[in-house]
């Protein structure tokens, strides 16, 4: 008897000094499924295709593109914050998914910043900041001094209320203490229109949107707001150049999987995504929308999600935003 219960003891003791082993990778054969919460067609969907791509040929898995659409992206993000963190459901998510809709609806279905875990960031897409062709504004500063010249302020326009466009509009009044008022449109061309007419004297937009106008001269260019200069308006200053400093704000899109994915898993995802984006077929596939490549892993991409979250709550507070129930 004695000797059992010292065997018994023992083995259980070695039991607890093992190392466990360790979460098991997503395997090859797999089906991951990637849901994208925008229709097909679109930057997000491409992304979503991309990703789908280099899943397959780098981890031997079945990746298909899943479009769950409706409510700006929400019904995408609540099917994959409520799915089983097993690396087999994954979001291709936003800035706008992820960073201005917690700040301005009070009530999703989900704890955005507790329900999903960042995977990897795969690219970003520029804000510009255009006035119509006819407008005397020729930089920003001339704006700035146009709008303080001005003592009924000036219109600004973008694709709709709540939108990260819309928050960069007021992050821009806020920065620059000129009077601005907002003007909500459904959906970015017929902004462009108002834009163009003279009817608004200013917006930002995503490049892709206006890139054409700008070509054609019915709008000017003032600024970008990414970081450096753009390869496609090399001669278009960065907002810290144009005389507003921390001012960058970018689109950007990744990859999410439900909370509490094994790191495991994280890394081995996170690795394959990276090096799809880095790759030439990667890197061409992407400048076709208009994209600039910005692979990160998860820990860096971590902490620009978390941070943008905290930027436009910070923003909706400050410019007195009503944030929707």
């Amino acid at each position: 008897m004695k000797r059992t219960f010292v065997t018994l003891l023992l083995s259980t003791l070695a039991l607890g000094v093992l190392p466990r082993p360790a979460a098991a990778q997503v395997e090859a054969g797999r089906t991951i499924r990637l849901v994208v919460g925008y229709a097909p067609g679109g930057s997000f969907d491409v992304i979503g295709r991309l990703v789908a791509d280099g899943l397959r040929e780098r981890l031997g898995v079945t990746a298909v593109v899943e479009n769950r659409t409706g409510a700006g992206g929400t019904i995408g993000s609540d099917h994959v914050a409520k799915a089983t963190a097993d690396g087999t459901v994954l979001l291709i998510g936003g800035a706008g998914t992820h960073g201005v809709t917690p700040a301005v609806r009070r009530n999703l279905p989900f704890d955005t910043a507790r329900d999903f875990t960042a995977i990897a960031r795969v690219a970003e897409f520029a804000d510009v900041m255009v006035v119509g062709g006819d407008s005397p504004a020729r930089d920003v500063q001339g704006f700035i001094a146009m709008g303080r010249a001005q003592a009924a302020g000036l219109n600004f326009g973008s694709q709709g209320a709540g939108t990260s466009i819309h928050l960069t509009g007021e992050m821009f009044r806020l920065r620059s203490g000129i009077a601005m008022t907002h003007v909500p449109y459904r959906g970015s061309a017929p902004a462009v229109l108002d834009l163009q007419a003279g009817r608004i004297q200013v917006m930002f937009d995503n490049l892709p949107n206006v890139f054409g106008q700008i070509q054609a001269g019915t709008l000017r260019a003032l600024a970008v707001t990414s970081a450096k200069r753009l390869a496609a308006l090399p001669d278009v200053p960065t907002m810290a150049e144009a005389g507003v400093p921390d001012f960058v704000v970018t689109s950007w899109v990744g990859v999410f999987a439900p909370a509490n994915l094994p790191p495991r898993t994280v890394e081995q995802l996170s690795g394959a995504i990276v090096e799809t984006v880095r790759s030439p077929a990667g890197l061409a596939r992407l400048r076709t929308i208009s994209a600039e490549p910005a692979p990160a892993p998860a820990s860096a991409f971590d902490a620009v999600w978390r941070a943008d979250m905290r930027r436009w709550a910070e923003v909706v507070t400050a410019a007195k935003i009503e944030v929707e129930d």
